[in-house]
């Protein structure tokens, strides 16, 4: 079994040169079975759109064989309207976009997954994180529904990890830096939306604990649910956490 994976800085590999900032696919293998190969094609900054129109998903595309598992996860960068080149409209381009990529996938074989997006850091006055995604995770969804394929909810997920850590302990998930912690990053850093290891783990093990239980909705996907290792998690007080967070969306 291999993995591919399409998306931005929030999924992509970073090496020593931008340490400690993490992208939350590199600790994905902690929580899979010994032997599955993980090709990580997403880049920073990249949306649907560009993403396309750089030919990186043709490269996806030329690589992805029968019974590969593909995990597709943008919106960070197709949120931001003053950029043509990589905006998209959660509505129009960028439901169109994330249905072809998933048409092209089966085509090839492979086996797409959706998620939304990570959630950003942001608390309002009260302690309420606050969702910045706008429109773009129910347009996962929509497609997810549309083209039949499994959906990850990382935006409620996160969004409930965060709130539960509350404002300050949360703030150790991203690169919130001092100045003079770490070499490349001598003047510190302010950062909400990207993750350094902390954060990285526990989105990945977020995402893992939801892999493990794709075998009971979607069969064709029981391979891939039983190579997850994951552990203990209360399912019942996450699923709770993440019901009270989209009551109170």
């Amino acid at each position: 079994m291999r993995i591919l994976t399409m998306g931005d800085s929030i999924m992509q590999y970073n090496d020593c040169t931008t340490y400690p900032l993490t992208g939350w696919v590199q600790m994905l293998d902690r929580f899979l079975k010994p032997g599955i190969e993980i090709l990580n094609f997403a880049r920073n900054g990249r949306s649907t759109k560009s993403f396309i129109d750089e030919g990186r998903f043709d490269r996806v595309r030329a690589e992805a064989e029968p019974g590969d598992i593909v995990l597709i996860q943008f919106g960070h960068n197709d949120e931001k309207s003053n950029d043509p080149t990589r905006y998209t409209d959660p509505d129009g381009l960028f439901r169109k976009n994330l249905q072809y990529f998933v048409t092209e996938l089966r085509n090839a074989g492979a086996r797409p997954i959706l998620l939304t997006p990570v959630a950003r850091r942001k608390f309002s006055d009260d302690g309420t994180l606050e969702d910045t995604h706008g429109k773009y995770p129910e347009a996962v969804k929509t497609v997810a529904e549309i083209c039949h394929v499994p959906c990850i909810d990382m935006t409620a997920l996160s969004m409930a990890a965060i709130q539960r850590l509350g404002v300050e302990d949360s703030s150790l998930l991203f690169m919130n830096l001092p100045p003079h912690l770490y070499p490349n990053y001598p003047q510190g850093k302010s950062d909400n939306s990207h993750l350094r290891p902390d954060g990285a783990f526990l989105v990945s093990r977020l995402a893992a604990t939801e892999f493990s239980r794709l075998d009971s909705d979607w069969p064709e996907y029981t391979d891939f649910a039983n190579a997850v290792i994951v552990f203990a998690v209360d399912r019942e007080a996450l699923d709770k956490e993440i019901q009270d967070e989209k009551q109170m969306a």
